[in-house]
């Protein structure tokens, strides 16, 4: 039988590092996260192959007392903490004392440092020969730390790290959500001689994110910024119109610490719903300040984690903050059918090869993607992608005045106002319909077009959301309905939800039950109510916890006017007026546009005008 014993020093450490040093971009976070510690203003990582040969962070920081030198790689050393108590008001990024210790465990590794106070800096160095050896050396103020053979004596932890492009990826995507949660930080990311990312910590978020990503996708973001009693909730949300097929293009900070969070993501959604189709996520950078005695970031080694002292008040706060900034935007959408040229943008997207551009999390969006959604039948046979192109040294002053006009541009456009959008559909001459589907209404910007299905749809599901909502039943000719016994069970157990919609249903012997009466808006319409549609809406109720949103999408596009559908002037007006009261008068529960405007402008340039 085996017997326990303690591990050697060297063993520990190395299976310590395997915790907190995962592949190249922990070495990365952990060592730029060290360098906002130390109050940086400007921070540069140069990196070759992937990390995975050579890795360098410099900083303009605070800098490592010479005497703190060798203890800052013992395990567990930190200035960042003294005392239990500190633990529940972490200030800093780094709190362990791993981050160091681990490395040099796995790496050759030399740091330089040097503090205000001295007229020289301070070199120490981790490797085969040498294990903490220091020498004086000459350098600017601040910190540059060289990692080179990233897990030579682990070549298990080795083997198993991916393609160098791959790592290159996380590598890239890290620094541009730091340089995110850090918009007063300068950051420059070099890859193999190229320079991929560069902000210039000008202090502003929004100008960060146009360093870092396409114009379109900028300018279609909302700006958020809520106050609570806990702390505050800012960054920018995007439009319905700006989605992705994956949550690559979310991001979440608090106190300026990258996350990974459940609860914040469903929050975010949650204020979406209602807005956006269904498999497609909205793109957001959320940044909350809060309080660091209601939040623990000591949850999880690479501190990506943190609970939260009130979920439920959280979620909902959040949630609340977006859905406001949401509907205090114009959100309809303008129709422009002027051919479109590729953008360049510079920095970022200049300087990135194709095929890591391809693959960094905020894509571009391709102007016949934007015009697909927008007139979802009309196809640009000429669009191109955004252009990309390789930045020489020569080109950067040119870039950086490109990069200056975008910012103007943005700092430039108003916030919508939702009011003349509720005025003029209120207020608008209507022209009448188009192919007995779609409302024309003439306003005093131009031509507004809107889908009288969706119009009605939106109506209804918010009429159905209320939480006064007093459904008016119609009695209608008993009808049986014949259904499974897992279904029968179903419906007993929803039989409040069912009662709260506007269903009048009575048990009628063993699988059956009596339809007796329906919402009153579905027989307005003469929908058929059958077992089939009851199947589907007790599905979604017992499926999802949100069964009242569930209930609402899909009553309320049974319930809704169809498309062949005459109208008069008058029940448009209604329609209309109806639609101006709504909270939400942009998009159907299903996130398409309702409101497509042609402005006069357009229309006049299109007539040559």
């Amino acid at each position: 039988m085996k017997r326990i014993q303690v591990l050697p020093d060297y063993v520990a450490h190395k299976i310590a590092a395997g915790e907190v040093i995962e592949r190249p971009v922990s070495v990365v976070k952990e060592l730029v996260e060290n360098s906002i510690d130390a109050l940086a203003t400007s921070i540069e990582i140069e990196v070759r192959d992937g990390g995975k040969e050579y890795i360098r962070v410099s900083d303009n920081g605070s800098g490592i007392h010479p005497d703190d030198l060798q203890l800052a790689f013992v395990p567990h050393a930190t200035s960042k903490i003294r005392t239990v108590d500190d633990l529940f008001a972490i200030t800093s990024l780094g709190f362990r004392g791993e981050a160091l210790a681990s490395i040099a465990a796995v790496s050759e590794l030399v740091l330089r440092s040097r503090i205000a106070e001295s007229d020289q800096g301070y070199q120490i160095t981790f490797n085969q020969e040498h294990q903490g050896m220091i020498e004086p050396v000459g350098m600017d103020f601040g910190t540059t730390v060289e990692i080179r053979r990233l897990f030579y004596n682990t070549p298990a932890r080795f083997k198993f790290l991916k393609q160098s492009i791959t790592e290159r990826r996380y590598i890239v995507e890290f620094v541009s959500n730091i340089a995110l949660a850090h918009p007063h930080i300068a950051f420059k990311l070099i890859a193999d001689d190229k320079l991929l990312v560069r902000t210039h910590g000008q202090g502003e978020l929004k100008t960060t994110l146009a360093s870092l990503t396409d114009h379109y996708s900028v300018k279609n973001m909302i700006a958020v910024d809520y106050r609570a009693e806990w702390g505050a909730i800012t960054g920018y949300i995007g439009k319905p119109n700006l989605t992705r097929k994956s949550r690559q293009g979310q991001l979440i900070i608090i106190n300026g610490r990258i996350i990974d969070s459940a609860l914040i993501t469903s929050a975010v959604e949650r204020a979406y719903q209602g807005m956006i189709g269904n498999k497609l996520y909205p793109v957001f950078v959320i940044l909350l300040t809060i309080n660091p005695a209601l939040i623990d970031v000591n949850v999880h080694p690479a501190k990506s984690q943190v609970r939260f002292q009130d979920e439920q008040a959280l979620f909902h706060e959040v949630s609340a903050a977006i859905k406001h900034a949401l509907l205090q935007t114009d959100l309809s959408v303008p129709i422009n059918v002027q051919e479109r040229k590729a953008i360049s943008i510079p920095n970022m997207q200049t300087s990135l090869n194709l095929e890591v551009q391809q693959l960094f999390p905020w894509q571009p969006l391709t102007w016949s993607k934007v015009d697909e959604f927008l007139v979802k039948e009309q196809k640009l046979a000429n669009a191109e992608p955004i252009l990309v192109q390789n930045v020489e040294s020569e080109k950067q002053l040119v870039q950086e005045q490109k990069l200056s006009q975008v910012e103007m541009s943005i700092k430039s456009t108003p916030a919508a106002d939702t009011d003349s959008v509720r005025h003029e559909l209120r207020n608008g001459r209507i022209i009448g319909q188009f192919r007995q589907t779609y409302i024309l209404l003439e306003t005093s910007s131009g031509l507004w077009m809107l889908d009288q299905h969706i119009v009605h749809e939106r109506i209804l599901y918010e009429r159905f959301l209320k939480k006064d909502y007093q459904p008016n039943v119609q009695q209608v000719l008993p009808q049986a309905l014949d259904l499974s016994s897992t279904m029968s069970d179903l419906i007993a157990e929803q039989y409040d939800k069912l009662t709260n919609l506007g269903f009048d249903l009575e048990e009628f012997g063993a699988n059956c039950w009596l339809l007796r009466g329906i919402p009153q808006e579905l027989a307005q319409k003469g929908i058929t109510v059958d077992a089939s549609l009851i199947t589907e809406l007790v599905s979604d109720l017992a499926r999802d916890h949100n069964w009242r949103e569930q209930a609402a999408t899909t009553l309320a596009c049974k319930g809704a006017i169809k498309a062949g559908q005459s109208l008069t002037n008058e029940q448009i007006q209604i329609l209309l007026n109806q639609l101006a009261a709504v909270e939400n008068p942009f998009t159907c529960p299903h996130g398409r546009p309702i409101i497509v405007k042609l402005e006069d402008k357009e229309i006049l340039r299109r007539l040559g005008r």
